[in-house]
């Protein structure tokens, strides 16, 4: 399971230019390797994953809990259309009132 703390430490580590290993611990190589090869897309990118993080903590511990049975949404809803309840005969298919 994820959390916040240890990301947003992750993300200090553009202060010493390693820009993006919080991205690795959330499961994105490929922005994480995009955000250590350009430094955070110039910062911009590393600034504005101060306010993602929390979303991408979220997500990423609710993909990891879907496998291991967490709690997930599994409402179900049956509908009947078309009985009202009654037996039904050969002829009820067709009415011709």
């Amino acid at each position: 399971m994820s959390s916040n703390g240890v990301a947003y430490l992750l993300w200090l580590a553009c202060c010493i230019g390693f820009c993006g290993i919080h991205r690795f611990y959330l499961g994105k190589p490929i922005s994480g390797l995009l955000w250590l090869f350009t430094l955070g897309l110039l910062g911009f990118g590393q600034l504005l994953d101060l306010v993602l993080i929390p979303g991408m903590v979220e997500s990423v511990n609710r993909r990891n809990s879907w496998g291991r049975g967490g709690n997930h949404n599994t409402n179900v809803v049956n509908v009947h259309v078309g009985d009202s309840g009654r037996s039904r005969g050969p002829r009820d298919d067709f009415d011709f009132r």
